[in-house]
């Protein structure tokens, strides 16, 4: 395919890796581990972009042959069906994707997933190209484009805007304005389960820190939480021993069954805000 953007698509649908077919790796004590799903749906994201530049595997290279990465923005995960709590042993997951160009260095996918057959979840995956500025420093980490022509066209018009902290109104039905700080909790990540291969604390691991800490504020063991909604607002990154504190700014309770909250995440060692998640949860039976 030519890269002139006059030839280039509009979208690229990539197909699936192998279904996968879960066992223990996939599963938690919740039913489908969420921090697994977004693990293999980032994964596909990162292979579909390599298709649509045109590589065998994700090499992304700058116009000075500086290594770039697909950096997440944001990601929205909206659950169907029964749920991740409904997902047990050896249930067919298979994935769906689509990729769209939003920006000169944003990218967006949108992944239908599928267990058995049925709608399980979608996740909508926006990303953007980085690079260090500061060669090992992660908060030096700034936007570039890749090298090579891209089978994706840009869009007429800039239709999605990234987050803004102090831009935004209302998310999932709490009011900026509404902020509190209910509780807080400090984490540490570790290198060999946080931080990725490219030595950046890994997307992942804001989802995993979010789980932490929702079990550090309410540890109930009956009715185990799944996400029915997730929004990750990435803002930076961190370095390593770098410690995280998670501020819970806004919260609602309903009854026993369901709960949302609204959470800041914050490198502790100079207080910049990295990340700003909206969550509504289900409290599940086991119904494996």
């Amino acid at each position: 395919m030519s890269g002139t953007d006059a030839d280039a698509a509009e979208a690229l649908t990539w197909p699936s890796l192998l279904p996968v077919v879960t066992g223990m790796p996939q599963l938690c004590r919740a039913g489908l581990s969420e921090n697994w799903l977004f693990k293999a749906c980032g994964h596909r994201h990162w292979l579909a972009l390599s298709a649509a530049y045109g590589l065998s595997s994700p090499d992304f290279r700058g116009t000075d042959g500086q290594r770039l990465y697909p950096a997440f923005t944001s990601i929205d995960l909206v659950a169907q069906g029964a749920g991740l709590g409904a997902v047990g042993e050896n249930v067919r997951i298979d994935f769906a994707l689509r990729l769209e160009r939003i920006g000169r260095t944003r990218f967006r996918s949108t992944i239908a997933v599928s267990a058995d057959g049925h709608p399980l979840a979608q996740l909508t995956m926006d990303s953007a190209f980085v690079h260090r500025a500061i060669a090992g420093a992660n908060n030096s980490a700034t936007r570039s484009g890749v090298a090579l022509p891209c089978r994706l066209r840009l869009p007429a018009a800039h239709t999605t805007k990234p987050f803004r902290i102090h831009a935004w109104e209302m998310m999932l039905g709490f009011a900026r304005t509404d902020r509190l700080v209910l509780a807080s909790v400090t984490l540490d990540p570790v290198p060999h389960e946080d931080f990725n291969g490219a030595d950046f604390l890994y997307f992942s691991a804001f989802q995993a820190m979010l789980d932490r800490a929702e079990w550090t504020w309410f540890r109930t063991t009956e009715g185990l939480p799944t996400s029915c909604r997730r929004s990750i607002f990435y803002l930076g990154n961190a370095e390593l021993g770098d410690r995280i504190q998670l501020h819970l700014c806004g919260l609602r309770e309903h009854g026993g069954a369901s709960r949302d909250h609204w959470v800041e995440i914050q490198r502790e060692s100079d207080g910049k805000l990295i990340g700003v998640a909206f969550s509504m949860r289900k409290m599940n039976a086991d119904l494996r």
